[in-house]
């Protein structure tokens, strides 16, 4: 009800809310168009795409990251920024790369395990397993496992197509891996068991242990984490929900059941693992169990947009969330630390390549803030819209330096990487899938 009430208030909101929610479409258009790379077409440092497909790279000036992200690709979808068309030509892309059962070994104690996805591909369509990876694969600086979140990102992508089109033929249909011609909704389900979870919590287990490392995701591929950790966690619980509803579509009522158990499973121990009681009815999720065990506001705000918590522990963590933002320094111009800035469980993290107020460890993002301005608003509706007001003020004021922006920090005068896909197309998307826009702009 409180969610529902949320939607009434922002219905009867001024005009200059709705002038606002309109221009974050539209740049969110702007910038996802222009991370488009055409059949033929080159990029400067990624050479020509020669995969058949149109792809899209993470941000409109193409040569910061030049190549095809799975993860800040998938950041893309969830509204009406790329076509179906093109979405079945990146999951083709994607399919090709699998390894098979043996999976693949690289020097330096590097391990692809059977069915992985990997971190990014070439514009040649060559697989690059680790972040910072291009021919040479690294020596384990990201990690000796491909990053736990990319096959969940797969399994959002054909999740996406189903949703576009409504049919199922493509998931039936035989796709091009490294493992010989196979089912999409096969190559999806060995991609989703790729990633190694705790058997008796359905939680993604991740090391720091040299050739047993792995970075939990893809925006925190500087830090360093151990335990069972969150963010993956819960994108594992997104796409075994996925996983279900795609089998209960193809009529596979086993498959259905495997993985709305696994779903049911994870969702079960979360709070039991990442969730710490504060004072004044409040309450945090730390990001994993043993290295890394900070007040993750990112992850925070993605299991409030989720909807996987229990009523009383979601209400406990946007207070928590509230509080932090009120309490000053976590959020700039509507953009948003990883942690707190301060105290036991914030400021920055034990261990991370990056300095201290620079990317993942104090640096200011978009990528977050739809999720964020749903998380606020279900326990204070003029916080959340606050939020998204400051933020669109932030792009108004700075599109033509090129916001929005991979990150910021105005304390070091720090705007890094222009024209950013997620920090557009995933604010405009989580506001969208939220039913946000449906009730706003359309």
């Amino acid at each position: 009800m409180l969610f529902a009430s949320l939607m009434l208030t922002f219905c009867v909101r001024p005009e200059p809310i709705e002038g606002e929610l309109a221009y974050l479409k539209k740049v969110a258009h702007e910038v996802v168009d222009s991370a488009m790379v055409l059949p033929g077409a080159g990029i400067s440092n990624g050479g020509k795409n020669t995969t058949g497909h149109t792809v899209r790279v993470p941000g409109g000036t193409q040569d910061y990251y030049p190549a095809f992200w799975i993860r800040d690709a998938a950041m893309m979808l969830g509204a009406d920024l790329v076509p179906a068309d093109e979405l079945e030509g990146w999951i083709r892309v994607v399919a090709a790369t699998q390894p098979g059962p043996d999976g693949i070994d690289f020097p330096h104690g590097l391990r692809i395990p059977p069915y992985s996805v990997p971190d990014h591909i070439t514009l040649k369509g060559e697989a690059c397993w680790f972040p910072g990876a291009y021919a040479d694969q690294g020596v384990g600086n990201y990690g000796f496992l491909p990053p736990a979140d990319d096959a969940f990102y797969f399994v959002q992508m054909a999740w996406d197509y189903v949703r576009l089109t409504g049919k199922t033929d493509f998931l039936k249909s035989n796709v091009r891996t490294g493992w010989g011609e196979q089912p999409l909704a096969d190559v999806c389900g060995r991609a989703f068991e790729s990633v190694e979870a705790d058997p008796k919590t359905g939680l993604v287990l991740c090391s720091d242990i040299p050739r047993k490392g792995r970075v939990d995701w893809g925006f925190c591929d500087s830090i360093s984490k151990s335990g069972v950790c969150l963010m993956p966690s819960l994108l594992r619980w997104q796409a075994s929900n996925r996983l279900s509803q795609l089998f209960s579509k193809l009529g596979n009522p086993s498959r259905t059941r495997q993985y709305r158990a696994e779903a049911s499973l994870t969702a079960a121990n979360l709070v039991k693992s990442f969730y710490r009681e504060l004072p004044d009815r409040q309450g945090m999720l730390v990001s994993a169990t043993e290295l890394g065990r900070k007040d993750d506001l990112w992850a925070s705000a993605f299991a409030i947009w989720l909807g996987v918590l229990p009523r009383r522990i979601e209400s406990a963590v946007a207070r928590h969330l509230l509080a932090v933002i009120r309490a000053g320094g976590t959020v700039i111009d509507g953009q948003v630390r990883h942690l707190p800035p301060s105290g036991e469980f914030g400021g920055y993290w034990e261990k991370a390549s990056s300095g201290h107020d620079t990317y993942q460890n104090g640096g200011f993002w978009a990528t977050p803030t739809g999720w964020l301005i749903v998380a606020l608003g279900k326990v204070d509706r003029q916080a959340a819209t606050k939020l998204l007001s400051e933020y669109v003020s932030y792009i108004r004021a700075n599109r033509s330096k090129g916001a929005p922006f991979e990150w910021i920090n105005p304390n070091t005068k720090t705007a890094a990487n222009g024209n950013y896909a997620s920090s557009a197309g995933l604010v405009y998307s989580a506001l969208s899938e939220a039913g946000f826009y449906r009730q706003r702009v359309e």
